[in-house]
């Protein structure tokens, strides 16, 4: 298999995309969901202490700090890796490369960018750039 063929890079921007976005929907599911379960709380007649509610604000602080840093830049990554733009390749070395963590859908990703952006040419295309 070819690795150093354009469509790699450009399904590799639409794996990007789409896992990112699914990312993000779940942390705005989670948002709504974590509000929809502190009001049922509150309604029970049984007020949770400041103290305790502070603790799920941090928690949401956190997972949105991590989608900034993460989710995002990967979206926009992806997008100039599905446009063919060159400055996109070496953050999609990089983000693939952190994303191995993320086991497994993240870790299939971050091996397959690591294949795609190490991958050397063939000898067939390497003899043909020569002789052309």
């Amino acid at each position: 298999m070819n690795f150093n063929e354009s469509s790699h890079k450009k399904i590799l921007g639409i794996l990007f995309i789409a896992f990112s976005a699914l990312g993000l929907l779940g942390l705005v599911f989670y948002d709504f969901f974590m509000d929809f379960v502190l009001n049922l709380a509150a309604m029970d007649n049984d007020p949770m202490s400041p103290e305790a509610l502070w603790i799920f604000d941090f928690i949401d602080s956190i997972l949105w700090a991590i989608a900034i840093l993460f989710l995002i830049p990967k979206i926009v990554i992806g997008f100039g890796l599905v446009n063919g733009r060159r400055w996109a390749m070496m953050p999609a070395l990089v983000y693939g490369i952190i994303g191995i963590i993320s086991f497994p859908v993240g870790t299939l990703i971050g091996i397959y960018s690591i294949l795609i952006y190490t991958a050397k040419p063939r000898e067939e295309d390497d003899f043909e750039r020569r002789t052309n």
